[in-house]
């Protein structure tokens, strides 16, 4: 785990690649502050640079950039490969001789014997560039769900990538403007994030999740999905997703430091912990995070660490301090985000990393991939009315006018793919009406729609509820699965690992019928029914069968802002920034008044507003 960088410039250019290089390093410590490095091509246009997080191979032999044994190929790489050793026995009994322990270095060789289908063989998290200095191509690849991040953007000097923002804007030449259609797009219903590929600044972008690129004379030649959605034609059964379960937390367990655990006694966190302590003969260590003692998260997480004989810590609310790590996240995210659970994350890595412990499992993605959300009770049945009224709709469709619909009707309308996309271009009247300035509101483009639409077109299911759920893993809820599983836990130096976004599981989640995971007519109780199922006996039965509660359930958002953080609110909302005439001030400043006293505003407009109002004050655009 670790910060990666490169710079691949054009022939004219003339700038030092090592003063830049340098910088990412140094923007980038906190991701691997225990060694770096950095390598610079012979005629110093093309330069790597890596800070690293020792997990497996401790030695100077998993230390990057790392070159290949004949000094061809030079790699730095974000992430970790869990089936490493499997790759490396194919390669071994194919005639390849390796030097190192690492997963870093099977990379290398892999891409040596594969080429850029090695990607497809890779089951892990990871974002890496490959440098061939025989072809003088740079070949880059994010992985499936897109755990780790990859920033890049491309300037007259030429193309360069990064683990964060900031070290990408060390890049001299890069376009800063404001991306208004991106800062807009974080206004929208469920939305608390910049959707990729897009960042706040026009000239950054970020590498999709599933895709790869290859650059060559400080040019992007091409870029490509090679990860296609397919569900596994495995049995779907709940014994089988135990056997996946237990071995994607087996493979994940691998390290050469000591591993722990978030546990927020929950189904998903206490079903890992179980499987740890099965495969650990040492008591696993464990975080949890609440309001306060009596926080009924924090009890559930007492309950379940009793169960298994773990060490467990526990860390409660403090507005003051969260408000500043709010500010930290910002700042080294590079753009806004609103989620109070990644500042929870931080301060529960922080504690980890404090304790020694460089490595921890999450239960991210399980109800994204199950359905867990109280909500998708409902979602269920709206799939069905879709499906039942299906003939109906097509014969109304051709006699109205179907682009006035409400929001909720209009996927009804909408083709199969499109319809998550639908909703959210119906949404942009009430959720961009009271803030966005009345000059830009007519050149406004959905950036947040598209990528719906992207990646509907991708999920292999007809059905709605497949369709939206599929949508909120790789565009809507990446907030609180991919980037809450990186962001908080790297600037804590700390890896964190989420053994339900595992390549099988996944596909194993395609393949499940939604009767499976909850029924449209259910108690809560029912939702990741087939999930439940395959953990019952590692999870007592009434942490099993409680009421669903989401991380930081006992913190609402709305009341954090609406009391210790009002005072904040009223300092950013006195004076807002109007973003180049993006948005109208007095149209801010009214719903923020409103929001205070509990109105206005029923979705996340207002809070996600804060977080922009901060970045473009403090840390984003000037005035």
């Amino acid at each position: 785990m670790c910060g990666i960088g490169g710079i691949y410039l054009k022939a004219e250019s003339n700038i030092s690649v090592r003063i830049y290089l340098q910088k990412m390093i140094q923007i980038q410590r906190h991701r691997g502050p225990d060694s770096n490095g950095l390598w610079i091509s012979k005629d110093q246009h093309v330069g790597l640079c890596h800070t690293r997080l020792a997990i497996l191979d401790l030695t100077i032999n998993g230390a990057q950039p790392m070159h290949s044994a004949d000094g061809r190929y030079v790699i730095v790489f974000n992430g970790e490969i869990y089936n490493y050793i499997e790759i490396r026995e194919y390669l071994i009994n194919n005639s390849t001789v390796f030097y190192s322990s690492t997963d870093t270095e099977v990379l290398i060789e892999a891409y040596r014997y594969w080429g850029v289908d090695m990607v497809h063989r890779l089951r892990g998290m990871f974002s890496f560039g490959i440098f061939d200095r025989k072809c003088s191509v740079l070949f880059c690849a994010r992985d499936r769900i897109g755990e780790k991040p990859f920033v890049y953007t491309e300037t007259p000097k030429g193309f360069a990538f990064g683990s964060e923002i900031p070290a990408v804007l060390a890049m001299p030449g890069v376009d800063r403007e404001i991306n208004r259609d991106a800062l807009a797009g974080m206004l929208l219903h469920n939305v608390r994030h910049i959707s990729d590929p897009y960042t706040a600044y026009r000239g950054v972008k970020r590498l999709r999740s599933g895709h790869a690129m290859l650059i060559k004379s400080g040019r992007i030649e091409k870029v490509w999905q090679y990860w296609k959605p397919k569900p596994s034609s495995a049995e779907i059964s709940p014994r089988r997703l135990r056997k996946i379960i237990e071995e994607a937390v087996q493979l994940q367990m691998t390290a050469d430091v000591p591993v722990g655990a978030m546990l927020s006694g929950g189904v998903d966190s206490s079903a890992i912990v179980a499987l740890m302590a099965r495969h650990s003969t040492n008591p696993i260590r464990t975080y949890a995070l609440g309001f306060d003692a009596a926080d009924e998260d924090l009890r559930r997480a007492r309950v379940m660490a009793r169960h298994l004989g773990c060490i467990h810590k526990e860390f409660y609310f403090n507005a003051d301090r969260q408000w500043e790590i709010f500010r930290k996240l910002i700042h080294t995210h590079g753009e806004p985000i609103m989620l109070l659970p990644l500042i929870h994350a931080y301060e529960l890595c922080e504690g980890v990393r404090n304790d020694g412990i460089k490595v921890v499992l999450g239960g991210h993605g399980a109800d994204e991939s199950f359905y867990g959300y109280t909500g998708h009770i409902r979602t269920a049945r709206l799939s069905a009315m879709i499906a039942a009224a299906e003939p109906l709709v097509h014969a109304v469709a051709s006699m109205v006018e179907t682009t006035k619909w409400p929001p909720m009707v209009s996927m009804f309308f909408a083709p199969p793919g499109q319809r998550k996309a639908a909703f959210y271009r119906r949404r942009e009247a009430p959720d961009w009406a009271a803030v966005l300035s009345p000059d830009a509101l007519p050149h406004m483009h959905n950036v947040v729609a598209d990528e719906l639409a992207y990646w509907g077109k991708a999920c292999p299911s007809n059905r709605f509820i497949d369709e939206s759920n599929f949508c909120a893993l790789m565009v809507e809820n990446t907030h609180s699965v991919t980037t809450s599983s990186d962001l908080p836990a790297m600037l804590a130096s700390v890896e964190m690992r989420a053994p339900f976004l595992d390549r099988e599981i996944i596909d194993f989640a395609l393949g499940t019928p939604v009767e499976k995971k909850v029924p449209w007519i259910a108690p809560s109780t029912r939702l990741k029914w087939i999930l439940r199922q395959a953990v019952r006996d590692l999870v007592p039965h009434d942490l099993l069968f409680a009421p669903k509660r989401g991380f930081g359930f006992g913190i609402p958002q709305d009341e954090v802002l609406q009391g210790p953080w009002k005072k904040h609110g009223d300092t950013l909302f006195s004076d807002p920034h109007d973003a180049g005439g993006l948005f109208n001030p007095n149209g801010l400043r009214a719903e923020w008044e409103k929001f205070k006293r509990r109105g206005g505003h029923a979705s996340n407009v207002v809070p996600n507003m804060l977080a922009i109002q901060y970045w473009l004050q403090f840390e984003g655009a000037v005035r």
